[in-house]
C-alpha cells in the first residue's frame, strides 16, 4: 500500500492551533515553552504564527514538552469520532529537512494511542535527542527496506517484518543507511504511571 498523497488541510496552520492550545492549556509562556522544549523563543512563535514547517526534531522536543506525542500535534483527539479512517482523505507531512513522510493512520481517538505510517527515504537519518520521559511506550514495525535504530547505545537492524519497542526517554535515531526507501509503522500506547523495564 502506498502512502496517500496530501490533501488540502494544512498541516502547518493545525500545528499552529494545537501548540497554542496545549502551551496555554499548560499555563506557559513563550520562554517557559522554550526553555522546558529547548526549542527557541523565536521559532515556537513562528511556529504557533504558522510561518515555519518545523522538523519532525523539533516537533518532538514540543510536544515533550507538552506532554504530547508528535501524533497529537497534527489533530486533536475526538472522543466521538468517525470510528474508521480513510487512508485517501488523510493528510501527509513531509518533514522539511529529510523528505520522509507520515500519515496518522488511526482515527483520533481519547485513548492516546497513536498509529502511524511513515517512510524514510534512501540515505536519511532523523535524530530525536530530547530525554523528555512521555508515558508511552513505542513499537516499530517494518514493512518494507530495513530500518537501523540506534537506542540506549545499540544498534537493531529491522527488516521486513520485524519490530522493535522502546521507551521515549532517551535519545534515538532512525536510519535508512539503504539506496531504496524505509516503510514502516510506528505504534506508541500510552501508558498511566511508570512504565516496564527498559527493553
Amino acid at each position: 500500500m502506498e502512502l496517500a498523497d496530501g490533501i488540502a488541510d494544512n498541516l502547518d496552520h493545525i500545528v499552529a492551533q494545537r501548540v497554542r492550545e496545549l502551551r496555554a492549556a499548560k499555563g506557559l509562556t513563550l520562554d517557559q515553552l522554550a526553555a522546558l522544549s529547548g526549542v527557541s523563543r523565536a521559532m515556537i512563535s513562528r511556529i504557533e504564527r504558522a510561518e515555519a514547517s518545523a522538523t519532525a526534531v523539533l516537533l518532538v522536543k514540543l510536544g515533550a514538552a507538552l506532554g504530547v506525542t508528535l501524533g497529537a500535534l497534527f489533530e486533536k483527539p475526538e472522543p466521538k469520532a468517525n470510528p474508521v479512517r480513510r487512508a485517501a482523505s488523510t493528510a501527509v507531512r513531509t518533514d522539511p529537512e529529510t523528505g520522509y513522510t507520515r500519515r496518522n493512520v488511526a482515527p483520533p481517538n481519547a485513548s492516546g494511542t497513536d498509529i502511524v505510517e511513515v517512510m524514510l527515504p534512501a540515505g536519511k537519518r532523523v535524530a530525536y535527542d530530547n530525554i523528555v520521559v512521555i508515558p508511552v511506550e513505542q513499537f516499530v514495525w517494518v514493512f518494507e527496506g530495513v530500518l537501523t535504530l540506534s537506542y540506549d547505545g545499540l544498534t537493531t537492524d529491522l527488516g521486513p517484518g520485524d519490530c522493535r519497542v522502546m521507551r521515549l526517554d532517551t535519545p534515538l535515531v532512525f536510519e535508512n543507511r539503504s539506496d531504496a526507501p524505509t516503510r514502516y509503522c510506528v505504534v506508541l500506547v500510552p501508558h498511566s504511571g511508570v512504565l516496564g523495564q527498559r527493553r
